[in-house]
């Protein structure tokens, strides 16, 4: 398991507990106690989590961080770190990849963008057929090379490293990715509203995916029923760009039952549930 992956099996099982115990984690991890006390002494730095006497508390507000801490809230890269974003919603998010991965077909080329939804895409992508990868994602290089499917090619845009959230942005990653045309883009925001249309947190993301919206030939959105009806500081889209929106099952309320109809109807965008 690496490092990122253990990272967020921790947060995951805080966000279920109230504390855990190194040992515990170990045991649970099938990994040593030293490797354990490393991960918890990194994701307290983040300031994800506050150590205690043999195990960890998940803080009330990881953004909220030491100065001196790499996660920060500024307001061009605002995101949650990219291991907490990960461990949540997991059986939602792998509902909705394992859809997407289904809509894939023998020679796409597609793009898949640093989400945390999209990179469950990776396993289900379907082992027989020939596709090549476009990416902005370091995740998604190195599940590429967990999976070790010989009839997958990567491409890695170019640009400056983000080591908040694991991902290349910039005007390199913009002006690499106006080389290529995908078949299809799978891309997720954090903001789906009829008001304020396709919003998301980071800016840096925000180009990057844009930059890919417009180079494809189809367009898929990749969202879990917690981001409906919120909105976050940049515009990513309108629904015109959108041709899929695939979420999960859920009871959702009336209201954003109505959003999604006007979605389909107003904009032809096809809603697929998972």
């Amino acid at each position: 398991m690496y490092s990122q992956e253990r990272k967020a099996e921790i947060i995951n099982l805080l966000t279920q507990q109230t504390s855990v115990s190194v040992s515990v984690l170990a045991q649970t991890l099938r990994t040593s106690k030293e490797t354990i006390r490393r991960d918890l002494s990194d994701l307290e730095a983040d300031g994800i989590l506050s150590r205690t006497h043999g195990g960890a508390i998940l803080n009330s507000n990881p953004l909220h961080v030491s100065a001196g801490a790499k996660y920060h809230t500024s307001l061009l890269n605002n995101e949650y770190p990219f291991a907490q974003r990960h461990a949540r919603n997991i059986p939602a998010k792998k509902k909705i990849a394992q859809k997407a991965a289904s809509l894939i077909q023998d020679k796409d080329t597609i793009f898949i963008d640093n989400s945390s939804t999209t990179l469950f895409l990776m396993d289900y992508i379907p082992r027989n057929i020939q596709l090549t990868i476009i990416t902005n994602s370091i995740n998604v290089l190195l599940e590429s090379a967990k999976i070790d499917n010989p009839h997958l090619s990567l491409i890695s845009l170019a640009g400056f490293y983000n080591c908040t959230n694991y991902s290349l942005y910039g005007s390199r990653t913009i002006r690499s990715a106006a080389e290529f045309y995908p078949d299809k883009s799978f891309f997720s925001c954090t903001g789906v509203s009829l008001d304020k249309l396709l919003t998301d947190i980071s800016l840096h993301e925000v180009d990057t995916k844009q930059a890919m919206m417009e180079k494809s030939r189809e367009n898929y959105l990749l969202v879990d029923h917690t981001k409906f009806e919120t909105a976050s500081p940049f515009f990513l889209s309108s629904y015109d760009r959108i041709d899929c929106i695939i979420t999960d099952k859920y009871d959702y309320p009336e209201s954003v039952s109505r959003t999604l109809e006007t979605i389909t109807s107003k904009h032809n965008v096809r809603i697929l549930i998972n």
